[in-house]
This record gives C-alpha cells, sequence and structure tokens, in this order.
C-alpha cells in the first residue's frame, strides 16, 4: 500500500512499525536502507528516526513523541502507537524536503497513524477589573524650563561671546 507525501506537507510524523529484525544499513539510514523500507531514496535522514521499542524501557512511545516532538496522539491511536513491537519508524514532513513523495513500503513495513498537528486557538476573555477601564492619555509634553536652567544657558552664551571677545584682542594684539 502506497503512502503520499504532498507537496510542502508541514508539521506531521508518520509512524511506522517494523516487527523483523533491520539490516544495519536500514538503522544507519543509507539511502539504500531507506529504499529498501519505503521504496524511495528521496527521503533526508536527518528527519527520520529509527527507535528500538526495547531501547524505550518503561517509557511509552507516545509519551517518547509527546516529550520529544511536542505532539499528542489521537486517543484512537494511543492503542496502535503503543502496540508497536520491534522498530518504529518516524518520518517527520521535512524528511520530504518540500517535493511529493509516494511512499511504498516494504511489505514489513506498516503505517500506523500520522501525528497532525493540532491547533490552538485561544478566546481571549475581555478584561472585567476596574484597572482595565477608563482612556490612556497622551504623554505629557516637555516640562516648562525652570527660571535656573534659563539663567545657566544665559551665564553659558556670555562666556562664549567673553571668550571669543578676548581672543579677538589676543589676536589683534
Amino acid at each position: 500500500m502506497s503512502l503520499h507525501i504532498p507537496a510542502n506537507d508541514f508539521g506531521q510524523i508518520r509512524v511506522f512499525e517494523v516487527r523483523v529484525t533491520l539490516p544495519q544499513n536500514a538503522i544507519e539510514k543509507t539511502p539504500e536502507g531507506l529504499k529498501a523500507l519505503f521504496g524511495t531514496d528521496a527521503l533526508d535522514p536527518t528527519y527520520i528516526d529509527i527507535i528500538n521499542i526495547n531501547d524505550l524501557s518503561s517509557m511509552s512511545l507516545t509519551d517518547y513523541i509527546a516529550q520529544g516532538y511536542d505532539m499528542a496522539a489521537a486517543d484512537h491511536d494511543i492503542a496502535a502507537v503503543n502496540g508497536i513491537e520491534g522498530f518504529a519508524i518516524l518520518i517527520m514532513s521535512s524528511a520530504a524536503g518540500g517535493a511529493e513523495v509516494t511512499l511504498e513500503p516494504a511489505s514489513e513495513v506498516r503505517h500506523i497513524t500520522t501525528y497532525v498537528p493540532q491547533a490552538q486557538l485561544q478566546i481571549i476573555e475581555p478584561l472585567s477589573s476596574d484597572g482595565a477601564k477608563g482612556v490612556i492619555n497622551d504623554p505629557p509634553g516637555k516640562p516648562p524650563k525652570s527660571d535656573a536652567r534659563i539663567g545657566g544657558m544665559v551665564a553659558m552664551v556670555a562666556l562664549i561671546v567673553l571668550f571669543l571677545l578676548v581672543g579677538l584682542m589676543i589676536w589683534v594684539a
């Protein structure tokens, strides 16, 4: 049974079960090993995980996917995913590289489910506290210049004028 990955597929994880011992080239995710498992060498092995279920010890595969990929299984898929024996193969959407790919799984490879990201929409309740009511005023403008500041500015201008006059007198002399 073939499985189609459409172009620009995003955020999905396809879960497969392999109950036989995998050859070493499949475990190492070589192009030849992936072609033997899925009938194509168009998959990027960076986005494929091959998990020996025995290596998970007390963790279930759904917990592994939930913690590692932040994706929860649909309620009807939990038993099927946790029932995988042997090896689990996880193929992320990115493995197709944005291209359209058709997988032709070998007879010992069985597609279990596809994890689809759930859109999480939050309805925002209006704020009901008194602090949320009212109008925000425009920020206040610059404060008026104080008498001391104006006096300092006049003194500075006077000093500069005196400095220039002294400099002119020295230059003329």
